[in-house]
């Protein structure tokens, strides 16, 4: 027999359909059960004591009869005690605590610390106890990332979680988050919490970082925190699992993965493993599921304490998400695995018990119950096709649905080289509303050309000062060819220069694809009927470049989320060859789009509203748009003039 700190559960109202209670508040008290010591597995530091769940089941039954004894004498209360809290002002060095963790096959072991002193007392919410592990199976492998939030107790009274491990690191220290800090995680009002690094972009220059070739570094800028980036002391271990994962491990998606410090692991997430995990106590390993699926991706950290439905772990933030409805599952840990520089569980996430719904600096804190609803992002890439459900988030559904872009395309063998990918993405919103387009990549970045245009889409969607949870799923098709494809123009020529009211003017345009003949095209577009004599451009330009131009010249002011979709359908694939006929005159921008104005009414307006007044100098009288038959590179305006024919009605 051992003695060891244990936690009776103290059994309230009920329990849930997952098998875990809603109702008990752990209290921590000395006690003596039976310890088994079995052999550490292989790459695991050496065994020490640890919970026994063989003991802990007998103890469940006993307590249940109980329970049911006391409902049938009508004296059953559902009151829950208090976790006892010691706070830092209460330690001093030379203290001694226990710190529990879970290792593999779901055991906790109990290691020994002493308290070397609390740092930054005098910041605000910025204090810190250190400690020092006293077990020597830490001497080398060191804090491990996935421990994060394991509680540390004094004197039986519950301290905090143990949060912070620092790279290289020759001994064992590490630090420890208060939990009188993290007891405010519950106030899930307390700030807007993760967000991204910068002020949405326009759609203009989204759409000019993407023909500038500098889209990825444009929306990793602006979707990802730079606080992300910084120093996370003890990183984030994520158990990533499917093909998808195991190969995003170049371009976009791994520029994501180094600037939110992630430490990725192979393992199941997400309701996809069977491991057994045992009960859920404080020590025990949860994981937030951010991707399940056909691929799965999950963050891995400790419970600190569990009071009731009420879960409180990991002692630092996962992302800063702030409010967030992500689903909460048990995780078991495989292996710990030593390294020099950050030492990590490896871990599978299993059944979903519940919800993480605050995501701080201090901790994540969550209910157990009920698990929320994921996005669908379906994506057939090639022959595959590929079902994911995915954290529905603001910030993190667009990079999640980039990485996956990225991983599916992949999959199909080719990460780097000379290709040519083209996509096709599909949203559907609540309102009943759709949104399809379409996109033509090419270039040794091709892949993270389209994750990040994929991600921006998204993301510009997902910031939308209207949008509410309205997208309701994601589908994308793509596929690839090695080598380019994009055409070059040779020549744009108009049939005639000038042009009659009514007319139907035809337009050869010839290119060159790399190791193709030349291709000649003809297009033709209508002069319509009411226009005056004089000036008349003609612009032809492939889709791609067509968009960036108009949103440039005719900027559209967004009134509704209905006008932000029709807004980014104004974006058109580089396979499409676009001829508009453009004629100088004011057009004035209002919510929802340009309405044409007369001169002086422009002049008018300008001389009362001043820079308030948004206008287009040119506006478009004609337009038609030819499927090219593979992206082409084009962007010529050419001036034409008006002359009408008397007693002429124009081209049938």
């Amino acid at each position: 027999m051992v003695e060891q700190r244990v936690r009776d559960q103290g059994l309230g109202a009920g329990c849930l359909s997952s098998g875990y209670c809603q109702g008990f508040s752990p209290q921590w008290r000395c006690r003596k059960v039976p310890v088994a010591r079995p052999s550490w597995p292989p790459g695991n530091p050496c065994p020490g004591p640890e919970y026994n769940n063989a003991t802990m089941t007998r103890a469940y039954a006993l307590l249940w009869a109980f329970i049911v004894l006391i409902v049938l004498a009508g004296t059953c209360t559902s009151a829950v005690a208090e976790i006892e809290v010691i706070t830092p002002a209460e330690v001093k060095p030379g203290d001694q605590g226990i710190c529990v963790t879970e290792i593999e096959g779901g055991r906790l072991i109990e290691i020994p610390v002493t308290i070397l002193g609390v740092v930054g007392a005098g910041q605000p919410e910025g204090e810190m106890v250190l400690i020092r592990l006293q077990d020597p199976r830490f001497e080398a492998v060191g804090v491990a990332a996935g421990m994060s939030g394991s509680p540390v107790t004094v004197d039986g009274r519950l301290l905090g979680a143990l949060a912070f491990g620092w790279q290289f690191a020759t001994e064992p220290i590490a630090g420890v988050t208060p939990f009188t800090r993290m007891q405010e995680l519950a106030d899930t009002g307390a700030d807007s919490g993760f967000e991204a690094g910068s002020a949405r972009p326009a759609l203009f220059e989204l759409a000019t970082a993407h023909q500038e070739g500098r889209l990825a570094e444009s929306v990793l800028d602006w979707l990802v925190p730079a606080a992300a980036g910084g120093q996370q002391v003890l990183p984030l271990v994520m158990a990533s699992g499917g093909p998808v994962f195991t190969m995003a491990g170049r371009g976009f998606a791994a520029d994501v993965w180094q600037r939110l410090g992630w430490v990725t692991t192979p393992g199941g997430g997400g309701g996809t493993s069977d491991a057994p995990a045992g009960d859920l106590v404080p020590g025990s390993m949860i994981a937030g599921v951010l991707v399940r699926g056909d691929a799965s991706l999950s963050a891995g950290g400790t419970v600190t304490a569990i009071d009731g439905a009420q879960v409180w772990a990991f002692g630092h933030p996962f992302l800063g998400a702030g409010d967030v409805l992500m689903p909460m599952a048990r995780a078991s840990v495989v292996t710990i695995l030593p390294s020099l520089a950050n030492s990590f569980k490896m871990f599978n996430a299993g059944e979903i018990i519940g919800t993480v719904r605050s995501d701080r600096r201090h901790g994540v804190w969550g209910t157990l119950g009920p698990a929320p609803e994921m996005l669908p992002v379906d994506i057939k890439a090639g022959e595959n096709s590929y079902h994911f459900e995915v954290l529905h988030h603001r910030v993190l559904t667009p990079i999640l649905t980039g990485i996956l872009v990225a991983g599916a395309h992949q999959t199909r063998g080719r990460s780097f080289g000379l290709q040519s990918v083209d996509l096709r993405l599909e949203v559907d919103f609540e309102s009943g509303e759709s949104l399809a387009l379409d996109q033509v990549f090419d270039g040794a970045d091709a892949p993270s050309q389209a994750a990040a245009w994929t991600s921006a889409v998204i993301g510009y969607l997902e910031a939308s000062p209207f949008a509410s949870d309205d997208i309701r799923g994601i589908d994308l098709t793509m596929d690839s060819v090695n080598g380019l494809e994009r055409a070059s123009v040779l020549d744009i020529t108009p049939e005639r220069w000038t042009v009659e009211p009514g007319q139907r003017l035809g337009i050869r345009v010839r290119f060159r694809r790399p190791g193709n003949p030349i291709e000649t095209v003809r297009m033709e577009v209508k002069i319509p009927r009411e226009l005056a004599d004089g000036r008349l451009d003609l612009v032809v330009a492939d889709g791609a470049s067509w968009a960036l131009y108009d949103l440039q010249a005719r900027p559209t002011r967004a009134g509704t989320f209905s006008d932000e979709i029709r807004l980014l359908g104004r974006l058109r694939s580089s396979k499409e060859l676009v001829a508009a006929l453009e004629v100088p005159g004011g057009s004035l921008v209002l919510p929802g789009g340009t309405v044409a104005a007369p001169v002086g009414m422009v002049a008018t307006l300008r001389s009362g509203l001043g820079s308030e007044l948004q206008t287009a100098k040119y506006r478009v009288v004609s337009e038609t748009t030819l499927d090219a038959g593979g992206p082409v590179a084009a962007a010529v305006r050419l001036r034409l003039v008006v002359k009408a024919r008397s007693g002429w009605t124009g081209d049938d």
